[in-house]
Order: structure tokens, then sequence, then C-alpha cells
């Protein structure tokens, strides 16, 4: 993840702040998603542009959303990682086996598929209401990285396209 720097990060965390999320989640998060958040807990990505091979538009990421830290205000708020999680869970907008780290500029989340590492987008701007609720959560995912590692090396700056 060299030359990746997220801008305007949140109040530093350390591993015990991992370790909260990781039980709060109940998953062990990847050692790249932890590395990252270790250096900077959230903020605005120096590449933020996912350009796939797949047909579909580039994808400018806004935001990364910061790990709680004591003393940020409520836990819950879902601009941070561990809030959003479990609002959208409990709202049943995301399955429990996404974690949403960052955003588009349309509120669409960019998650981390707890189960395979994987990063996924999430158009939560794409719910059909003809459809389940398990219907549209499987509809609405795109995989765009086999890795959180991957997704980061792969984020451009945005000339070209």
């Amino acid at each position: 993840m060299k030359n990746f720097v997220l801008m305007y990060s949140e109040k530093s965390i350390d591993s015990s702040n991992i370790t909260k999320l990781e039980k709060a989640v109940g998953f062990k998060l990847p050692r790249a998603f932890a590395e990252l958040y270790l250096s900077f807990n959230g903020g605005e990505p120096s590449r933020s542009w996912v350009v796939t091979d797949d047909g579909y538009e580039p994808m400018q990421i806004v935001d990364f959303k910061p790990i709680h830290t004591e003393g940020a205000g409520n836990s819950l708020d879902t601009r941070f990682v561990e809030g959003c999680y479990k609002v959208m869970c409990e709202r049943q907008v995301i399955p429990h086996t996404l974690l949403p780290f960052a955003v588009d500029d349309g509120g669409n989340f960019f998650c981390l598929d707890m189960l395979n590492g994987s990063v996924i987008f999430y158009a939560v701007d794409s719910f059909r209401e003809e459809m389940s609720m398990v219907a549209n959560q499987i509809a609405v995912q795109r995989m765009i990285a086999q890795s959180f590692e991957n997704f980061v090396a792969g984020l451009e700056e945005g000339a070209g396209f």
C-alpha cells in the first residue's frame, strides 16, 4: 500500500481499537485493513478512483470511515465503521458479513466481505421495491477486488479515463 494516504484522518487508533471492532462485528479483519487503519484512521484517499474492466463507469471514493475512538462521540454514529455496520445490519440494508468502510458521493458503500476478504461495491441506491430484502442485498453487490490490499493498490488518481 505504498504511496497511499488518507488525508484529514481522525484521532489515531491502536490495536485495541481493531480488536474492539473485530469483537463488535464477529470477524477477524484482514491484516492489510488493520495496518491501513493503524496508520490512518479514515479520511479522504490520496488515490480515490476505482476503475474496473467489467464495463462499469469509474467510481470515486469520497471518504474512508474512521474507527471510533474514546471521546469521539457516539460509537453507533454511522460516520464510524462500527456504527454504520450496526445500523445498516439492524435495518437489514446490508448482510452481517459485509463491513462498510468507505462511501462514494452517492452514499453507496465499499465493503469488506468478512467471509473471504474481498472488497464489494454495495449500491444502496439500487434497491427495488418488488424484490425481497435478501434478493436486493444480493443484487446490489459487485466484487471489485479479491482482497483489501489489491483494492487499495488498484485505486487511481483519476487522470486518463
